[in-house]
This record gives structure tokens, sequence and C-alpha cells, in this order.
């Protein structure tokens, strides 16, 4: 839903930016003296992984204070919920931090604060109705039938049996990208679904992960590439974020489209990905988010890539599972999405080039 009611301009965007710190200080204080039980029980680290909640509330709730547009608030919000209360953290935690939120940007933003009440106050709502939980496969390609096959064996870290099915279907379908897209895709968004659920933990995660990453390398070596089409494009995620599988799929997909591709891999600084674009001058970079607490480095990168360098910026797109969910948070971030996938995204930007 879009809505003014929402909405604060660009000077109480930022004094909301300038008081993040104080804003979570307040709300954790709060939660703790709300929830002692909870805090007595997954001691510091949970009173750390509660701050990161607070910040991903902000994270999530900033596009909807410039643009109106609340719904990836809300269900990232319902998300949220389906994470913390698989883990026993109790679900009215998350309603009291956003009414903790809402009394200390009420009490600090002067006229701007309204707004952000309204959004939180929109929030709560929401969960106190019941908000049906986004899902990892939703946008998600046509899986083919070694991908649900190939998330269980790698689950389980079977490494023969994971690579014989990926083997296999790249014998049948004669193409990296195919695979990457319709059996490894679909699959670790299902291991995403699992982790949501508590079903598997972070180390079957970063297990499957792994070795999606070895097999790919590997694949990658041996598959032929198109001529060269004389483009570049340049491929990084920011600072903090080390999701970086989806980020291979692109850089791959446009490779053997014929690009040249340079990819900088996970957590990567502003100073030295605008160095990269200077050193090899591409015509299109391309920026990953998997996690709302992505977005606002992203936003962040595009922004300073912009402004250092003028008119000598190239191109720049954004994908990932976030933008995936929801595509109008790419103009937010100040660039535009080729597709949701790395087949639909390499397509997209060769025609785009080809039309110039």
């Amino acid at each position: 839903m879009n809505d003014t009611t929402f909405q604060i301009d660009a000077h109480g965007v930022e004094l909301f930016c300038a008081l993040r710190d104080e804003a979570i200080a307040h709300a954790l204080g709060a939660s703790e003296r709300a929830f002692p039980e909870v805090y007595a029980r997954f001691g510091p680290r949970g009173r750390a992984a509660c701050a990161e909640d607070l910040g991903f509330h902000l994270d999530f709730l900033q596009p909807a204070l410039e643009t109106g547009e609340i719904s990836p608030f809300l269900a990232y919000l319902g998300w949220l919920v389906q994470v913390l209360s698989s883990r026993g953290v109790p679900h009215r935690s998350i309603e009291r931090s956003l009414d903790d939120l809402s009394e200390f940007f009420v009490g600090h933003l002067g006229e701007h604060g309204p707004p952000v009440g309204a959004a939180l106050a929109a929030g709560r709502a929401a969960l106190q109705q019941g908000i049906v939980a986004p899902t990892y496969d939703r946008p998600c390609p046509a899986p083919l039938d070694e991908a649900i096959p190939y998330a269980g064996v790698a689950l389980q870290g079977r490494r023969e049996d994971a690579i014989a099915l990926l083997e296999g279907a790249l014998e049948r379908e004669q193409s990296l990208p195919q695979v990457a897209v319709h059996v490894i895709q679909p699959a670790m968004y299902e291991v995403g679904r699992l982790w949501q659920d508590n079903s598997v933990s972070a180390a079957q995660e970063q297990l499957a992960t792994a070795l999606s990453q070895t097999w790919m390398a590997r694949a990658r070596a041996r598959a032929m590439a198109a001529p060269d089409n004389g483009l570049r494009a340049l491929f990084s995620c920011m600072a903090r974020n080390h999701h970086t599988l989806g980020l291979r799929m692109v850089a791959d997909a446009f490779e053997l489209d014929g690009w040249t591709t340079h990819n900088l891999g996970a957590d990567t600084s502003l100073d030295a990905l605008i160095a990269k674009v200077r050193d090899i001058q591409p015509h299109l970079v391309g920026l990953s988010a998997s996690l709302p607490q992505h977005l606002r480095g992203l936003r962040e990168a595009v922004a300073g890539l912009r402004a250092r360098l003028g008119d000598q910026c190239p191109r720049i797109v954004v994908g990932g599972l976030v933008f995936n969910q929801f595509p109008q948070l790419a103009s937010w971030a100040g660039a535009e999405s080729l597709g949701a996938d790395a087949i639909t995204a390499a397509a997209a930007a060769l025609q785009m080039h080809r039309r110039r």
C-alpha cells in the first residue's frame, strides 16, 4: 500500500538516520526490562541479536518513510515473526519493539515523528492481524528435477551425490547458467526456507552454499564462452555482505554471453569499488543485496558511485533476494533491476546495450 501518511521529507529522513543508534539503544533497553527471562535465556548473544534485529526494522522502515510504500516493511515483519517464533522468541517482543521505537521517534523527531509513529503502528496492527511470511521461493525459476534432491544431499554434505546430480543436469542442459538458475537457485531457496523454519542450522546452510560455489567454479572452467562482445561488467557485494552465490551466478552468465567480467565478491568497500571502476571503466556495475541489513550499505554505495564518478559513472543495476521479493526497492536504491535470475539479467543487459 502506498500512503503519504507514512512519508517524511529529506530533512526528516536525515534526522531519522542520525538518531538510528540512539533509537536502537532505547528500544533494546526497554526490551531487556520487558522480557528479562528471554535475555537470561539467550545471554549476551541474544542481546546482540536483538540489537541487530532492531537495526533491520529501521533498514526496512526507511524506504517506507521515503516513498510511502509500506508493504516491504510489513512483509519483513512477517518473515521475522516466523524466524524468531521458530527459535522460541515470543511474538509479543516484536510488537513491543515497534512500540518502543515509535515512542522514541515521536518524542525526538518533532513534526516528522507522527508519520514514523504511524508506519510503526501499521506494522504492529499487521502483526496482530497475522502476516503471511514471505517465502524464499517466490519468485523462483522453474526447478529442474534435480533441484530438491540436490538441496537434500547438499545439506547432508554428501558431496559425491550432490556433484552427480549437478553433472547429470549439466550433461542434459549443456548450459552452466541453466543448471545454476534451475537447480542450484531453487535448491538454495529451499535451504533458506528450512533455515527460516529452524529446520536446518546455519552451518548446514553454509555447507550447501560452499559445495555449490565449488562446483560452479569447476564447471565454469570447462564452459565455452561466446565471443567477446566488447562489453565490461563489474560485480560486487558491498561491506558486510558475504552472500555471494547469486552474484557468482550472474557474473558467470554475463561472462558466458561474451562480457568481460570482474567479480569483487564479498564485503567490498566503496573505495575499493570506485578504484576498480576507474581502473577497468565498465559499462555496467552490478551490486547484490540478499538480506535487510544489506540495503542501507548498497544504497550508500550507489549514491557514492554517482557522487564521486559524476558523468563517468556507469550504469548501476541491483539484484538479490531482497530485490526479487520487493522490486520497487531498486528505484529507492537509485538503481535498476534487470530481472530475478542470472539468465534473465544477462539477456536484458545485452539487449539494452545492443539497443544503444
